[in-house]
Order: C-alpha cells, then sequence, then structure tokens
C-alpha cells in the first residue's frame, strides 16, 4: 500500500469502517447538528467522541503500514456536498498547513493570518512527509461529485495550474469510493470534483498527517499525537 502511495499518490481500501461505526459516527454527526453545515474545520479538536470511533486499531494499522513514524494528525475536516451546496472545485494542490504563530522560516512562503488561524505553504519536503486519508461515510460515486486525480501529478512538486492546464498532461483517475471505505493522498496530487448529478450527500472526514516536526518553534493551530490506540490532543 504504501508503494502505490508513493507511486501514483493515492490509495483506496475499502470496508475500513462497518456499517455499524459508520452509523454510529453519523449518529453522533446527526446529535450534534452537523449533518446540517457544509463544512467544518478542526472537527476532531472540536468533537473528541468522533476522534474514538475515527482510530480504530485497523485505521491504526494503515497509519503505520503508511508510516512506522507518523506520531500526529495537524488537520481535520468534515464536508459535505450536498444537492443544496452543489459546488464545483477546480483542479488543485493543498499547498498549505494551518500554525498559531507566524515567523520567517526559509522557504515557508505565502503567509495569510486570519483571524481563525495562520495559513502558510511550507517547503517542499515537509508538504512532501503529509498524507491526507479521507473517511467515506456515503457511497461516493462519480455521479455525486467523486474525487478526480491526475495519477503520478504528486512527483512533479508544486504545479503551475493554469500552464498545467494547458496541456492537461496525466492519467486522470475516478476515486470511487464505498461508504465505510477510504482514500489516501498525497497533497501535491493534482484533484479537483465535479457537481453531484445523483442528488445524494457525500459526507467526508478529511484528516491530514505527518512525522515531521516544525522548525523555528512554529506551532500547529491543531494537532493531535498518535500513540498506539491512544490519542492525545496536545
Amino acid at each position: 500500500m504504501a508503494s502505490s502511495l508513493k507511486q501514483k499518490g493515492f490509495e483506496i481500501i475499502e470496508n475500513v469502517y462497518s456499517e455499524r461505526e459508520v452509523n454510529e459516527i453519523l449518529q453522533i454527526v446527526k446529535t450534534k447538528g452537523i449533518e446540517k453545515k457544509f463544512g467544518i474545520r478542526e472537527f476532531l479538536v472540536d468533537n473528541p467522541v468522533i476522534r474514538e470511533k475515527i482510530f480504530t486499531k485497523k485505521l491504526l494499522e494503515i497509519i503505520e503500514r503508511i508510516s512506522l513514524t507518523c506520531d500526529k494528525s495537524i488537520k481535520s475536516i468534515y464536508f459535505d456536498k450536498p444537492p443544496n451546496a452543489n459546488w464545483v472545485v477546480n483542479w488543485h494542490q493543498d499547498l498549505t498547513i494551518n500554525l498559531r504563530n507566524k515567523k520567517e522560516v526559509e522557504n515557508f512562503k505565502n503567509w495569510r493570518v486570519t483571524k481563525e488561524r495562520i495559513v502558510v505553504q511550507p517547503n517542499r519536503q515537509m508538504l512532501e512527509s503529509i498524507f491526507t486519508i479521507r473517511i467515506h461515510l456515503d457511497d461516493c460515486t462519480k455521479e455525486n461529485g467523486a474525487l478526480r486525480v491526475i495519477e503520478n501529478s504528486h512527483n512533479t512538486g508544486v504545479i503551475e495550474i493554469k500552464e498545467w492546464i494547458k496541456n492537461k498532461e496525466g492519467v486522470e483517475r475516478i476515486c470511487e469510493v464505498r461508504k465505510g471505505g477510504i482514500l489516501i493522498m498525497k497533497p501535491l496530487l493534482l484533484h479537483s470534483s465535479r457537481r453531484t448529478e445523483n442528488q445524494k450527500n457525500r459526507r467526508v472526514i478529511h484528516i491530514e498527517f505527518t512525522d515531521k516536526q516544525l522548525p523555528a518553534g512554529l506551532k500547529w493551530k491543531e494537532m493531535i499525537e498518535i500513540k498506539s490506540s491512544r490519542i492525545i490532543e496536545v
């Protein structure tokens, strides 16, 4: 699996969560009124009860197979693409991390300070260390906005999107994933999604991980340390 992720930039694993486990997560989402929102940042930090449902033994084993030294998640987002919020996501790479503080660091650029967070594009080494796990709470098909990726594009580094669109080089894949499955991907992988065509939800929990430490006293905005089966918020 780790080899495929490294070569192609993505991997799909079905049946990571059982029907019962997914329904338990959805019940918590419903109880908290989250299902009425289209996107929630810092999802795992603000909803610790869901962390217990997310970090199962099976998921921890998958994380360990990807990286033996991975020790933390650094970003979590819950999002949905329901019929009444049916947007297109254009081709892009995920190029930023969220921090608590700002310091001038070599090759950390495009700083953006908002009321909620500090955003920066880190160096390539940091970006290449990150991997994302997208947990699917619904069947995700071509008809309801399954992610589209350009295979191997993560190996090119940061891509000038406008130039790439002119040539559209690379093999496009549609990442259909059934309810309870996961999509693992590298943030430098070019990806996009189209509008939902079948009027069904596409609920996903997006979690980013790394084994790298921040330089020069920079601090993660959101970090959950992973130690065996225990989840420790820092």
